[in-house]
């Protein structure tokens, strides 16, 4: 659902007849038209330049739609193209040369034709104040300027004093007594996973009952057969040999399957319990492991090239990986081969006594304990050696980031209003393999932002509206369209400093080519770029600031329309909704220091 509440209609082939001025009747029209549909909370339009090796040099007119929950994209596209004013027709006329069909109905057919051949749904997606509607965030806004205008006026008068639970109670009386919010006596309505479903045990039992319906299913598949054979057997005799022979084998790969997922889970368990050892419990009790965790992190991150984070990848590669796989390696023989593991322990205890394993077992511990320790003392001498092994010997940004005039301009157009980029970029060959890993990618940030990310913050990076990603062109291009508040500088500095694996894994198959411009004024890509380089996938990345940056902004472009219903920050949506439940929920501690930070943010 996360995902097919954004979604993009790419038509290729604009031929630039069409008035596209914020003060033409197009877009007025598409205005008055978002207004009346009233379940688009975000669009805009802009122009997607062809490929350098396109056939057609023509750009693509690109609308982005985000849209209320519950609404089918087949749906919204038919609300839009037969509305009465006709205002999408206006938008797509000049792609049917001579007027198109005389009857309206005849072009409304064509037009939503044309429209759902060219739509495309996010392949991942984050919404930020989730679960509600432009009419909700307009009367929620309304009864929190009513209720600060009644604490001035309170405040005024000098009632209650320094009281604040019987200021609470008396703004919580005057707001139940005024018909005009009648609508909020029920509580703001909240999607399972920010409601009960939010808790962690929730989240949990979730996974496990998925689990247990698998292991069911296995089994029944295994178990059914069986006993219709045995019912046949007992009304009619013995079936056939071959159809004895498919129950059996039926029979066998369901208990295979059921011993391969149980042991499947044991495996995930094992490999949870050794990185919460050696990630949490470790550095909880090992000041140096901590430190030296630190260290690892942040060399593997580090911006610019030095001596330092050079050999923490080399070495990386050479031990760190090796062991990952051999590990990994051990989990797949457990699942897969378990009969090899028993093997290897009873040749193991046939050829060693009992207490000579134990022996073994405890001088590799005391080994590895002498090898940290030995390595630790190497990364404290070396931090006090001198600087030049940690000194950058690598420029970090060949040139100055340039912003072309006209992404300028439509940054000053919002800068008070919610921000909002285009960014195209090319996928990386090959195309296929790239997209693969960037629709796997777009998954995981899509659901961890849909059951984990619940209260309007992704990772670390709060203000996003909405923030969806398409894979375009046949695989070919990479469009990434966001909504969030403050500036672009601020927004990517929130993704550096916070929510830096999911930026990188969403934008590190990707490469910028060569392309000419849209149209007159808009920008184009001269120099071919590259995404900053990433180490053992997740790392680097957004951690080189300046390249990241520089990237983004070469690959934006410019919106020539764009609709906003929500018109408030994501803090400030919050906090409407907040304070609808705490004054018209039961009076206590928690709902009264909520009315008073909302009267006083």
């Amino acid at each position: 659902m996360v995902r097919q509440q954004m979604i993009c209609i790419v038509v290729p082939g604009w031929d630039g007849t069409t008035d596209l001025s914020e003060s033409g009747s197009v877009c007025t029209g598409l205005d008055a038209l978002l207004k009346d549909v009233a379940v688009v909370q975000f669009a805009s339009i802009a122009l997607l330049p062809a490929r350098a090796d396109a056939k057609d040099p023509r750009p693509s007119l690109m609308l982005e739609l985000a849209i209320e929950e519950g609404i089918a994209p087949y749906d919204i596209v038919y609300r839009l193209v037969y509305h009465p004013s006709g205002a999408m027709w206006s938008l797509y006329s000049s792609f049917w040369p001579g007027g198109g069909p005389p009857l309206q109905s005849a072009r409304n057919d064509q037009l939503q034709g044309k429209l759902m051949e060219g739509l495309t749904i996010a392949e991942g997606g984050f919404i930020g104040a989730r679960d509600r509607t432009a009419r909700q965030i307009e009367k929620e806004q309304d009864l929190l300027q009513w209720t600060r205008d009644q604490a001035r006026a309170m405040k005024a008068a000098k009632l209650y004093g320094d009281d604040r639970a019987a200021f609470a109670l008396a703004l919580a009386q005057r707001a139940f007594k005024n018909p005009r919010f009648d609508w909020a006596l029920d509580p703001a309505p909240r999607s399972y996973w920010r409601e009960k479903g939010a808790s962690i045990g929730a989240k949990i039992g979730y996974v496990l009952a998925l689990f247990v319906l698998w292991l069911a299913a296995v089994w029944l598949i295994g178990a059914v057969p069986r006993g219709l054979l045995g019912v046949y057997t007992w009304l009619f005799g013995a079936p056939y040999s071959g159809v004895q022979a498919v129950v059996d084998a039926v029979s066998k790969v369901s208990g295979w399957v059921l011993g391969v997922s149980i042991r499947s889970l044991f495996a995930l368990l094992g490999l949870g319990v050794l990185a919460v050892f050696f990630l949490l419990a470790l550095p909880a009790v090992s000041k140096s492991w901590r430190r030296w965790l630190k260290s690892v992190g942040r060399e593997l991150d580090r911006p610019t090239e030095t001596w330092s984070s050079w050999s923490t990848y080399w070495v990386g590669w050479i031990v760190g990986v090796p062991t990952v796989l051999a590990v990994v390696a051990c989990a797949l023989v457990f699942i897969f081969c378990p009969g090899t593991i028993v093997d290897a322990y009873h040749a193991l205890t046939a050829k060693f006594l009992g207490w000579q394993i134990i022996a073994f077992i405890i001088l590799a511990i005391v080994a590895l304990i002498c090898v940290f320790g030995v390595l630790s003392r190497i990364d404290q001498q070396l931090a006090a050696a001198g600087n030049w092994f940690f000194h950058p010997y690598e420029d970090d940004v060949p040139r100055a980031q340039q912003v072309d005039t006209s992404i300028d301009h439509c940054e000053g157009l919002v800068v008070r209003e919610t921000a909002h980029m285009f960014s195209l970029t090319d996928i990386r060959s090959p195309n296929g393999w790239s997209a693969f890993w960037i629709r796997a990618s777009l998954r995981i940030v899509t659901l961890f932002g849909r059951v984990f990310f619940t209260e309007g913050r992704l990772g670390d990076a709060p203000g996003i509206h909405f923030g969806h990603w398409h894979i375009i062109e046949k695989g070919r291009r990479y469009l990434f369209c966001s909504n969030y508040d403050g500036s672009f500088g601020g927004y990517l500095d929130d993704f550096i400093n916070g929510a830096t694996i999911g930026t990188t894994l969403a934008w590190r198959w990707t490469t910028l080519k060569r392309r000419g411009s849209a149209a007159i004024g808009q920008p184009a890509v001269e120099e071919p770029r590259s995404f900053p380089p990433t180490r053992f996938i997740v790392f680097r990345g957004v951690k080189c600031e300046l390249k990241f940056k520089s990237y983004a902004r070469d690959s934006m472009l410019p919106h020539v329309f764009r609709f906003d219903a929500r018109k408030e920050t994501v803090d400030g949506i919050n906090l409407a909704t907040s304070l609808r439940d705490a004054l018209f929920g039961e009076r206590n501690d928690s709902n009264d220091d909520q009315i008073m930070r909302a009267i006083e943010s």
